[in-house]
């Protein structure tokens, strides 16, 4: 199971909302230096996640959420390869189709241009069925009863480093 820590926003019956920050590893990449503005600004994202909680936690808390590796893989696989199958699929018909009829490379790349858009449409609603399941929603492991701004302000007490 992966785990990560989020900040609770909100809750209802049965569930909690919450806001998980996920930055790019730009500190382990060799290239730091070198990628610019794109690795490091615009690649981190802000994720409203729902999650299943038997017990009400109050807004503002900082939790452990965990993922189950098979969901990733299979959101992974949805998200990434179908659309990729597609456009192989739409190019080797394209191909064929230039063989038939007197074509050229527009015609390959125009039939896998059109059938990735194909793959993307149904990795889409494939994927929205797979976000509806509750077997796939994270699962929360623990809550900490302190809000996240004083989290960060913990390990800088003089108390820690004695």
């Amino acid at each position: 199971m992966m785990t990560t820590l989020a900040e609770v926003t909100g809750s209802g019956e049965g569930y909690i909302t919450v806001i998980c920050h996920q930055k790019p590893n730009c500190e382990d990449c060799l290239s730091v230096n070198h990628c610019g503005i794109v690795g490091q600004k615009f690649l981190e994202k802000v994720l409203d996640i729902r999650v299943l909680a038997l017990t009400p936690v109050r807004a503002g808390s900082l939790v452990e959420i965990g993922f189950e590796e098979q969901t990733i893989l299979k959101s992974i696989m949805i998200v990434y390869i179908v659309p990729l199958l597609f456009m192989i699929a739409g190019a080797f018909f394209g191909q064929y189709l230039t063989t038939r009829v007197a074509g050229g490379e527009g015609t390959v790349i125009l039939s896998s241009l059109l059938a990735s858009g194909v793959g993307v449409a149904i990795a889409r609603h494939f994927f929205r069925r797979l976000e509806q399941k509750v077997e796939v929603t994270p699962t929360l492991i623990r809550v900490f009863d302190i809000p996240l701004a004083e989290s960060f302000l913990i390990n800088s007490v003089t108390e820690d480093s004695e």
